[in-house]
């Protein structure tokens, strides 16, 4: 049934587009769509992707910026794209994986698509062109800025929805992407003799063809916070303005840890001229090299590669039991589980109950530390635990 289902979704899904291009229909009003996830496919790289709204599933291309190639298909933009990085052909695709995991992990969750249906065209499937909004933050800009995407592409047209303006945009884009190379974040890290470095002073941008516009002398700094769940600073992902939050760490010594990455021990930042034992110890528990993997048997773990545990049971292990307000399916009532292992936190998860079970589970999970096995499921776009009736 549910293949069945999935189908008739990517039909209408299809028909849809295919009905937009013979009428040669472009919506010139923006629409806003709230709750939007991300749905696993092979076409998914750093700017483009497959997105489901409600029962709509579509191919979202990102307005501003191009991510590097994840395949050799087409070998002028593979040629292109190491032209403008200045990095050799053999690490575009190496890259453009990196920028496929970074909108990956970006787009975990609900996060929410702005289009107007503009024709992106592209491969062999339909796609439109897109603003992808998650947390107060544009994918477009984070991947700019994390040097991970070039300012490419096709600009929006006229104002977006809260007012903002392409030109205002662009000019922020260039900010963050000025500021990538002169830390050699991302991408930038392995430019040799890149033009875009050498011209840094002299960049600029043709904004929506209305004319250049010079890049301001000065880049307003930007407040980084860490989006580690450990709360602690990885050394190897961490952007150039996490880096200088360290104590004792400037721009210079940011620079260089970046381009000393990857970094196998903490200890092993002493190798870097400047940076002594006794600074390090200074901010060795703020820090770690790479993000732990999230710990076995709980919502972490599972959510962080959903598709292969999906439609599967799997065992988590319950810290506590949240009541929740969410719609369950009729004879059943929704719970939060929140997880942990060996006292290590893993994040929560929806869960539903069956009626006839429920005040028995809540009396059972009152203590810590239990085991929990459900279907992992998904149920309105979201991610949830079934605890099936026997």
């Amino acid at each position: 049934m549910r293949l069945y289902l999935s189908a008739l979704i990517g039909l209408c899904s299809m028909m849809l587009f295919v009905a937009i291009r013979a009428n040669g229909q472009t919506s010139s009003a923006w629409e806003v769509l709230e709750g939007c996830r991300l749905v696993s496919a092979p076409i998914n790289d750093g700017d483009s992707f497959k997105v489901q709204h409600k029962d709509l599933i579509f191919i979202a291309r990102l307005y501003f910026v191009d991510c590097p190639e994840t395949y050799g298909t087409y070998m002028e933009r593979v040629r292109d794209q190491a032209r403008y990085f200045s990095i050799p052909e053999a690490d575009v695709m190496v890259a453009g994986k990196q920028s496929a995991t970074f909108t990956k992990n970006f787009l975990r969750g609900e996060f929410t698509v702005i289009t107007q249906w503009a024709d992106a065209r592209g491969g062999k499937e339909s796609r439109v062109f897109a603003l992808v909004r998650k947390d107060g933050q544009l994918l477009s800009l984070e991947l700019t800025r994390n040097g991970l995407a070039r300012i490419y592409g096709m600009p929006t047209k006229g104002s977006w929805p809260n007012g903002a303006t392409p030109r205002v945009y662009l000019s922020q884009l260039k900010q963050h992407e000025r500021a990538a190379q002169r830390s050699m974040t991302g991408i930038w890290g392995s430019a040799t003799g890149s033009l875009q470095l050498a011209g840094l002073n002299h960049l600029s941008s043709d904004i929506e063809g209305t004319g250049i516009i010079k890049a301001p002398a000065t880049i307003t700094p930007v407040t980084i916070t860490t989006g580690s769940r450990t709360g602690k600073l990885i050394l190897n992902a961490a952007s150039t303005g996490e880096l200088e939050s360290l104590p004792g760490i400037g721009p210079a010594l940011a620079a260089y840890i970046i381009a000393a990455r990857p970094i196998a021990t903490i200890d092993d930042l002493a190798k870097i001229p400047g940076i002594t034992l006794t600074k390090i110890d200074a901010f060795r528990a703020q820090v770690l090299t790479d993000e732990p993997p999230p710990p076995l048997k709980t919502a972490a773990f599972y959510l962080a590669n959903t598709e292969t545990y999906l439609n599967t049971n799997v065992t988590v292990i319950i810290s506590a039991v949240v009541q929740s307000d969410r719609a369950a399916p009729a004879s059943f009532r929704a719970v939060i589980l929140q997880t942990a292992n060996q006292g290590v936190s893993g994040g929560s998860i929806p869960a539903f109950i069956p009626d006839e079970f429920f005040d028995s589970f809540i009396q059972y999970y009152q203590e810590p530390a239990r085991s929990f096995t459900g279907l992992l499921f998904q149920h309105d776009s979201d991610t949830v635990l079934v605890y099936s009736r026997k």
